[in-house]
């Protein structure tokens, strides 16, 4: 007989078509509610989403509930954790999943034990290499919803391996969700129509004994008599039901040996949607958390390390600080975008205070080790925060009285420059008195210069400072090249060629008209396409590297979906940078569009001349390799169209030849032929609209629910002007040098003067005024010096202890990776991330990561 469990559980979203806020205020009364129920019925058991972030709201307004929910926590009773929040799973980086469950899991510490579960019910698909992050996390089951075809696997329970096949989890789907067995009731028509029905759908493919009913919905309270409701349903229905939770129901799985085995990801919208579009909308929240969380893992983290090294006393809470304002904004409705206009702003706003304190974090450690080695007004000081020796090309930004400053023995060029005026009658003030002085002007440069650099650490270059005549050449030839690569613009189209080959009409822009919602782009039935040629031209040649400036404009339908605006036309302008470094295998592009038209997309076209019916895009730790062919099936959701979200590059081959993309800001492709289309963005100004093309039926967003409401989002038409990144890299495909070179590819590093020029130009500058420093004599520091061939996923101070960091590396390729033990000192352990011993030797696994704990 099937043995049925049945989990009471909550779907708590922090924010939706209600806010934050909102959230907290309901949490008051049903949280609370469940306590007493809890308390009242020792048996009983309570799930909360998850996430751990909804009890930190909830105890803020209740403090005095801490003792109360301890004591349920250590009963079994109340269930809380793993996660901080429930994260999109496709959009964000691995390493933010990963930080998602470490802070989850430390501030799950704080009450108690917390569910040994990877519990994700309503996150709208999965990346392939979640089995890594949650082994990592120390998690070896995974409970989730949305994604899965389970007659290609052969069943809603099994084992889901990494792409490597190291690393697996025990997987168990909720075929119809997490609100299958919402509002319990004991009686005939709920058992009958509801549970047993439940159970046999599960049966159709589900070979197992053991089945799993969730029984909750979003912002459900506790059942109240949830044991007397069992027992009535136990004399009522056709199987045998019991009160569970999910860590028990996850043991009883793994323990069986005969459980299909699966690799590869979670994206069919089959049983649920899984909103494959969504990637492109909003792209003002996508674009300002993908900044935060490069900042965060690029620069701060390593920054601190660094910090520490030089017994520099901050706290790591101020890192987790910021990080909580980013995992806040990547839960899954925050991360793709469908959310109403008023929370979007309280997101965007969350994302401005996590950068806030992000910068900060760099400014003061700037600052202080700058007086800590003595920093001349005549120098400036650069970090690395890689762990390899870099040479090669970097952009500083300085301050200074002249022109044309440079590094004392290195080539450098400005790229871009304002002045600030002279100012009369400023205040000095001193132990004489206060006293007027005219300030002189300044300039604040970008700079470009060929430098050297030590691996995680920093060095002391000499400041040159004098006034020069620009040596750039403004030409009306209308192309660029470096040693590699030749960029010709001719009769409105770009033509690439290096020494192999040839691209004509590289660079394609088009729009067409979204009548989507904030969850999904959708194709407007008898849509106008437009393509958007470029037709000014102007180039400039530097000693290091050229530029060429493309600009055009358009005339666009104002909207071609909202009726009022039929027959109305505006004038939109964009931009595309083109950048050649002397002797660099990439070209550099920055797209700008200044977009005043309503409801459409635009894409930027990299024709790639490789003839391929698949890509591969990057994922956390990996590569995987996709279709470009549409699957065509009327039982789907939505239409499973061959968009795709990607990591950071994407690729295209032939044979041994490649190209691939590169973009840090961007997050969305398709393949079309030879094709890449990358999305700009995807505007709308509805939350969730029914019957679309690629998504026929009901409205996502609840907005066709009984006694809902359409709700109108006109801030996600982003009007105005934007602006993304991308390179493009011509060669063979190799995964670890597509890695190295996604991770090389910003040319900003952090750098700091002691200068008086502006002590607001750094936030803090103004108020660390008098620190107590040791002096040292130290102008070159170099921590870890790794090989090319260890690509660092990420390095930080430790999360867990008091001493010691963390060091993180990714094997992207498809055979092991063994290291050498004589980098990490001779104190290092190998650790997961939440920093628990792992035996093994010092070998990384295809596709997967390893976690080092050193000391300095």
């Amino acid at each position: 007989m099937k043995k049925v469990s049945i989990v009471n559980h909550t779907h708590w979203d922090r924010e939706w078509y209600f806010s934050a806020e909102d959230s907290i205020f309901l949490s008051d009364k049903l949280f609370t509610d469940a306590i007493v129920e809890l308390e009242k019925h020792p048996g009983a058991s309570f799930t909360l989403d998850g996430q751990i972030s909804i009890l930190n709201d909830y105890l803020e307004i209740r403090p005095e509930m801490m003792d109360r929910i301890k004591k349920l926590v250590a009963n079994n009773q109340l269930i809380i954790g793993p996660w901080f929040t429930q994260p999109d799973a496709l959009h964000i980086k691995g390493e933010s999943l990963l930080r998602n469950g470490m802070i989850g899991i430390l501030d799950s510490q704080k009450y108690g034990k917390y569910l040994s579960v990877g519990y994700l019910p309503d996150t709208f698909g999965f990346n392939s290499q979640m089995p890594v992050i949650l082994n990592q996390l120390g998690l070896s089951s995974f409970i989730f919803w949305r994604g899965i075809n389970a007659k290609r696997i052969g069943g809603y329970y099994f084992n889901w391996q990494s792409l490597g096949k190291e690393n697996h989890v025990t997987a168990i789907n909720m075929p119809q969700g997490y609100s299958t067995g919402m509002l319990l009731n004991d009686n005939h028509d709920y058992v009958d129509k509801r549970l047993d029905n439940a159970v046999e759908f599960i049966s159709e493919i589900e070979q197992g004994d053991n089945i799993l009913i969730p029984s909750g919905n979003d912002q459900l309270d506790i059942i109240k008599d949830y044991q007397k409701k069992v027992e009535r349903i136990n004399d009522l229905g056709k199987y045998q039901y019991e009160i569970s939770d999910y860590q028990a129901f996850a043991e009883k799985i793994s323990k069986r040996n005969d459980l299909p085995n699966y690799v590869g990801e979670f994206i069919d919208p089959v049983l649920a949607r899984v909103h494959r579009t969504s990637s492109s909308s909003r792209m003002n929240i996508k674009l300002a958390a993908r900044k935060l969380e490069s900042e965060l893992i690029e620069k701060v983290e390593p920054m601190l390390v660094i910090a520490r090294s030089m017994g520099l006393d901050i706290s790591q809470n101020l890192l987790i600080r910021s990080w909580k304002k980013l995992l806040e904004s990547q839960a899954h409705d925050s991360m793709a975008g469908s959310v109403t206009d008023s929370v979007e702003q309280d997101i965007m706003h969350r994302l401005k205070e996590g950068m806030q304190i992000s910068d900060d974090i760099i400014n003061i450690v700037e600052n202080l080790i700058a007086k800590e080695i003595d920093l001349n007004k005549d120098e400036v000081l650069v970090f690395n925060p890689s762990t390899h020796v870099f040479k090669g090309y970097k952009k500083l930004e300085l301050l200074t009285i002249s022109n044309d400053p440079k590094l004392e023995g290195y080539l450098s060029e400005i790229i871009s420059q304002r002045f600030i005026e002279p100012r009369e009658n400023i205040l000095i003030q001193d132990e004489t008195g206060d006293h007027y002085i005219k300030e002189n002007g300044y300039y604040i440069s970008d700079i470009l210069v060929k430098i050297e650099l030590p691996a995680l650490g920093f060095k002391v270059f000499k400041l040159v400072e004098h006034n020069n005549e620009n040596s750039v050449q403004i030409s009306n030839v209308n192309s660029i090249r470096n040693g590699q690569i030749s960029i010709k613009y001719e009769d409105g189209q770009i033509e690439i060629s290096n020494k192999k080959h040839f691209w004509k009409n590289a660079i394609l822009v088009e729009d067409v008209a979204n009548d989507g919602d904030t969850y999904d782009f959708s194709p407007l039935r008898n849509g106008q396409r437009f393509m958007l040629k470029f037709d000014q031209c102007t180039t400039k040649t530097h000693h290091n590297f050229s530029e060429m400036i493309l600009s055009g404009v358009k005339k666009l339908p104002k909207s071609q979906v909202q009726k009022q605006y039929q027959n109305q036309f505006e004038t939109v302008s964009y931009k595309l940078h083109i950048t050649l470094l002397s002797d660099d295998d990439r070209i550099r592009f920055k797209f700008t569009f200044d977009n005043k038209v309503l409801d459409h997309r635009v894409r930027v076209g990299i024709r790639t001349g490789m003839i391929s019916s698949t890509n591969i895009a990057s994922v956390p730790f990996g590569f995987i390799e996709r279709s470009a062919i549409e699957q065509k099936n009327n039982d789907w959701t939505e239409v499973p169209v061959n968009i795709y979200p990607f990591d950071s590059n994407v690729t295209l081959k032939d044979g041994n030849k490649g190209v691939s993309v590169i973009s840090k800001d961007i997050s969305e492709y398709q393949q079309d032929k030879d094709i890449i289309w990358l999305t700009i963005m995807a505007t709308t100004n509805e939350l969730g609209k029914p019957d679309l093309a690629y998504r026929p039926g009901r409205a996502s967003g609840d907005t066709t629910k009984q006694g809902h409401i359409m709700i109108q989002t006109p801030d996600a038409e982003l009007l105005g002007s934007i602006t993304e990144h991308f390179s493009l890299v011509l060669d063979q495909f190799d995964e670890i040098k597509i890695q190295q070179m996604t991770n090389s590819d910003n040319l900003s590093v952090p750098n700091y003067q002691e200068q008086t020029l502006n002590l607001f130009h750094n936030r803090l500058d103004n108020k660390i005024q008098f620190p107590i420093v040791k002096k040292k004599n130290l102008k070159n520091l170099e921590l870890l010096n790794l090989p090319n061939d260890y690509l660092v996923s990420s390095i930080y101070p430790s999360y867990f202890a008091q001493d010691g960091f963390i060091l993180r590396l990714e094997n992207v390729s498809h055979d092991f990776q063994k290291l050498d033990s004589k980098y990490f000192g001779e104190n290092y352990e190998i650790v997961n991330a939440i920093e628990h011993k792992v035996d093994g030797d010092i070998v990384i696994a295809p596709m997967s990561v390893i976690s080092i704990k050193m000391k300095f």
